[in-house]
């Protein structure tokens, strides 16, 4: 009934047509941004920047006219650019609008929805890095805490196929055969905090055997990249001697702090792959991980070969007496000091460096999953960045950063088969169904309470203590024992949701104890 001429129809229509302007006016602010971000990133600009950087070879050193082109080209190339190359990826929703104000697709969509989370957890990870420590470390803790809660309301991992053929003969090849992705993952982890552990003591014991490192009269080598990196230095900040930019780059690394911008979008890829956001996309959580963990572990093994084979002279001054105690005389007594982690490093376990094995390997992992050139172009520039830097403080020889990525690059595409090689597509599929099924009933019987809550909770709270309260010295140790429960919960049930929890929650205070 209309009364007083009152229709309740206008008002529907007034509601939906203040929508529909509130969302061309955000498709038309989208589409100004993409076209801001567009013409900023072109390569017109990138060859202007470099036209730029060679000009400054030829200004005077007298004024500051030389520091400012190198600032402004360098700083577009190596920072500002892939940034903005996130952002625009980002904002590649598909959004835009024609004079009509009808919604049409600007571009051809070939941004994936996978893609973008990726890029927007790796920029929003640099953000968030101007906020203090320990409200970063709480909201990875949350985020992982509720990625677990919603993997096992997603997916139950059967013990069906880790129980089958228990009477059949214990041969090692054929128990490897019936692990699953996710379970040889489970393994990888583990080995990999094994051989991390060896590495850990084995960087004592070299540098231990070093007489003089112990001494201080080791002579560092001429590195020719930290030279070149001093000079570049020296000209763009407009100084006499290459220590007086150092406290300026740093600043600048520690507010990009790329390091965790890498683990966030790595985690953000495994959020993705476990979800399952793209039914087209067959690559998986355990699939990745087993890949990127055996990559790592197969390059630190190298590295702890490597450096072991041959000593290195450090290029820190008496950097032994800030790393390492007196020798001891009791073997007891050795095996304490070598299992204190080497959060900040050692003196001579240069070759390769691990650093850059840990963060290739996570560049390598997520850039794979984006799958978008643009956006690996500008994460491996932030990454060689961070590089540079490192370098030109002579925390490491050039040659260790250099090795090191590309031998982990290497190794990563080596092990390709890791990941694609070890189940038919067909019978994934299927066993991704039969988990389903199984999904539903379990999720009947065991609905959310207390104390699941509680029980995933757990290992969560355990890492933001540990990431936050607990002392380094005491992170090692923290390792094995996470270690510990994963391996005994995998032994009774099998791979199950929550020793993946556990292991990434072990993942996540161990990238940032040694990162």
């Amino acid at each position: 009934m209309n009364i007083g001429g009152y229709d309740d129809d206008d008002d529907d229509n007034n509601d939906k047509r203040s929508r529909g302007q509130l969302k061309w006016k955000l498709a038309l602010l989208i589409r100004y941004l993409q076209k801001i971000l567009r013409i900023t990133t072109s390569a017109p600009v990138v060859l202007m920047s470099i036209v730029l950087i060679l000009a400054s070879i030829f200004v005077s050193e007298e004024n500051n006219g030389q520091s400012t082109m190198m600032k402004i080209g360098m700083g577009y190339i190596f920072v500002a650019r892939p940034i903005l190359s996130t952002m625009a990826i980002v904002c590649d929703v598909g959004l835009g609008v024609n004079g009509g104000g009808e919604s049409k697709k600007l571009r051809s969509g070939e941004t994936t929805i996978i893609t973008r989370i990726i890029a927007l957890s790796f920029l929003m990870s640099i953000v968030c890095n101007q906020f203090p420590r320990w409200l970063s470390s709480l909201v990875a803790c949350f985020a992982i805490f509720a990625f677990g809660l919603a993997s096992r309301q997603l997916q139950l991992q059967s013990t069906a196929e880790h129980n089958k053929g228990a009477n059949e003969p214990k041969d090692v090849q054929r128990i490897w055969a019936r692990l699953g992705l996710k379970e040889r993952a489970a393994l990888a982890g583990i080995g990999l905090v094994i051989s991390m552990l060896i590495e850990n003591f084995l960087i004592w014991v070299v540098s231990a055997t070093y007489q003089p490192g112990m001494d201080g009269t080791s002579t560092p080598l001429q590195d020719n990249g930290r030279i070149v990196l001093e000079k570049l230095a020296m000209q763009m900040f407009h100084v006499k001697a290459p220590w007086m930019a150092k406290r300026s780059l740093q600043k600048l690394r520690n507010g990009l702090n790329v390091q965790w911008a890498l683990v966030s979008a790595f985690g953000a890829s495994l959020v993705c792959l476990e979800l399952q956001l793209e039914q087209r996309n067959q690559r998986s959580l355990g699939g990745l991980t087993f890949r990127a963990l055996s990559t790592l572990a197969t390059a630190r093994i190298i590295r702890t070969i490597s450096f072991a084979l041959t000593v290195l002279p450090s290029q820190v001054p008496n950097c032994y007496a800030s790393h390492f105690p007196v020798p001891p005389e009791n073997w007891g007594e050795w095996l304490m000091v070598g299992f204190l982690p080497n959060t900040r490093g050692g003196c001579n376990d240069l070759i390769l460096s691990g650093h850059a094995t840990v963060t290739s390997t996570i560049a390598c992992a997520f850039t794979s999953v984006a799958s978008n050139t643009s956006f690996s172009i500008a994460v491996w520039t932030l990454v060689a960045l961070d590089y540079s830097i490192e370098a030109y403080e002579g925390l490491h020889y050039s040659v260790d950063m250099w090795l090191g990525c590309i031998v982990t690059c290497l190794l990563w595409h080596l092990l390709k088969s890791f990941e694609f090689g070890g189940v038919h597509l067909e019978q994934q599929h299927q066993h991704e169904e039969r988990n389903e099924k199984r999904m539903v009933n379990k999720a009947k019987q065991s609905p959310l309470d207390a104390t699941i809550l509680g029980t995933y909770a757990l290992p969560a709270i355990l890492a933001f203590l540990v990431l936050t309260v607990v002392p380094v010295a005491l992170v090692n140790y923290f390792l094995v024992g996470y270690s510990i429960w994963a391996g005994v919960v995998f032994a009774r049930c099998g791979f199950t949701i929550y020793v993946q929890h556990i292991l990434i929650c072990e993942l996540c205070f161990g990238l940032g104890a040694y990162l």
